[in-house]
Formats: structure tokens, C-alpha cells, sequence
């Protein structure tokens, strides 16, 4: 008949794509907390930084923590190193309104970030900053005595910049951070490989 459609006029088939079910509502934004930029005010200082990671023992590492620190009280953020090798430091981001709480201020973070560049390029010259020694108890300013530089820079215990940094991070999370139910971790970033570069995770445990 005149009126009935043709095959052309009829509509495709309809078909399930798993697809058009999964884009109607978008991902969730990734949590980050606000960040004070220090990085551009600080980036001429880099250059010139002339002080040894843990040379004098940073001030956190004596003070007492805080009576009451909550645990796991904000989402696990990351700090990206500023280029894709780690003598290349890492950004000066610290988080507004987070680690205060912890009793690490800023000019603690600034030190701690600040330390693991110089760690990184101490490690490429065959230099160590934490020698043999990763403590299990916090530092205090007189724990190398008066042979700090001597003993801290021991050319038997050299490591790559990623075991340097490693290694100082274990003194950090020791010395400062887990009493204060914090934690930082060395990965790749993206969690790809080392073309990648690298970044922090920061914890609250």
C-alpha cells in the first residue's frame, strides 16, 4: 500500500550501549585542598639554598605535638614536583587550614619540601644527607652532637636521588609526622613510571 513506511523511513533498531548510560552525570571534581603558592617568591631563593637537610634538625622535630589531633580528618592529597627530576624540588603548595591542625606550620612545610630538593641534588653529586641513620625516635637539635656535618655526609651510605629522598622522608614521617597522624609518600605521578615525574601524597592517618 501507498501509506505503508519503507525500510528507509523506519528507524534503526535500538540497541544498548552501556556507554550512553555512563555519561549523563559528570565525575566528581578531585578533592584538593586550598593551596598558598610559595613557590614563585621562593624560586629565586632555590638556587642559593645553601643548608644541609637536618643540619640544624628542623624545629618540629623537638616541639611537642598537639593533645588532640584527629585522625584521617581530611582526604589524601598530592604535591607534584616541580619538573620531572627530583633535584628539580617540588612545588611550594601548602594547605591553608589543614596542617596547622597537625602542629606543622608553614615554615615547617616550607623546610620539609625545601629539603627534599636539596637532598635530591646532594644525592646526585654522591653526597647522602641522612647517612646510615633513619631514627625511630624523634631528633632533637643534639642528637649528631657536634660531628654533624662529618657524619650526616658519609660518602659509604651514597644513594640515588630517589633513595636520598626516600630516606628522608622516612626521618620526616619518624621525627615529625606520624606523631602528628600525618604521613607522606614518595610515587610516580599519575602512578605511571618515572617519565611521568613524581609527587607527594600526604595523609592524614
Amino acid at each position: 500500500m501507498s501509506g505503508d513506511p519503507t525500510a528507509g523511513d523506519l528507524p534503526p533498531p535500538y540497541s544498548f550501549s552501556p556507554s550512553s548510560a555512563t555519561t549523563s552525570s559528570p565525575a566528581p571534581p578531585i578533592w584538593e585542598p586550598y593551596f598558598i603558592d610559595l613557590s614563585p617568591e621562593l624560586h629565586q631563593q632555590s638556587s642559593v639554598i645553601h643548608r644541609k637537610p637536618l643540619d640544624p634538625p628542623p624545629d618540629c622535630f623537638s616541639t611537642p605535638s598537639p593533645l588532640r589531633v584527629k585522625s584521617n580528618d581530611f582526604p589524601p592529597f598530592r604535591i607534584p614536583c616541580a619538573g620531572n627530576a627530583l633535584a628539580d624540588g617540588f612545588r611550594i603548595l601548602y594547605p591553608s587550614g589543614l596542617l596547622e591542625k597537625h602542629g606543622i606550620q608553614q615554615a615547617d612545610w616550607t623546610r620539609f619540601l625545601e629539603d627534599l630538593g636539596i637532598a635530591a641534588r646532594l644525592a646526585g653529586q654522591g653526597l647522602s644527607a641522612v647517612g646510615s641513620r633513619v631514627p625511630i625516635v624523634p631528633l632533637t637539635r643534639g642528637v649528631f652532637g657536634t660531628r654533624t656535618t662529618g657524619m650526616a655526609y658519609d660518602s659509604h651510605f651514597i644513594r640515588n636521588p630517589r633513595e636520598e629522598v626516600q630516606a628522608l622522608l622516612a626521618v620526616w614521617n619518624q621525627s615529625a609526622f606520624e606523631r602528628r597522624k600525618l604521613r607522606v609518600s614518595l610515587q610516580f605521578k599519575g602512578g605511571a613510571d618515572i617519565k611521568g615525574g613524581y609527587e607527594l601524597l600526604v595523609e592524614s592517618i
